[in-house]
């Protein structure tokens, strides 16, 4: 979907929900950090923790920038994530929504 596609309404939509889901992400990385690091007793587990910290930095500059040419891949993707819900896209037309859901199932 091109930039035409989109109202301005629902780019602003997709953007809070986007910001949102970037926020959740980085909340939970924080606390799942600070949980792994009270654990760290080892240098295997340092290790760990770091390989762990890196899959995630590689996957949230994945999505750090808004692309509206990919925005239906990545909400989708927030939403297997459990980073966002269907209900922070309500102002999407439903035919996005309908992609969003179905994307978010694989």
């Amino acid at each position: 979907m091109s930039a035409t596609d989109w109202t301005s309404e629902e780019q602003a939509v997709a953007r809070t929900a986007f910001e949102l889901g970037k926020h959740r992400s980085i909340t939970a990385l924080i606390s799942t950090l600070q949980e792994q690091s009270s654990n760290l007793d080892t240098p295997e587990s340092v290790w760990k923790l770091h390989d762990h910290l890196s899959t995630e930095r590689y996957l949230y500059e994945g999505r750090a920038e808004f692309d509206e040419g990919n925005v239906l891949f990545v909400l989708a993707d927030m939403i297997k994530q459990r980073l966002i819900a269907l209900d922070d896209l309500q102002g999407l037309d439903q035919t996005k929504v309908i992609k969003v859901k179905a994307m978010s199932m694989f």
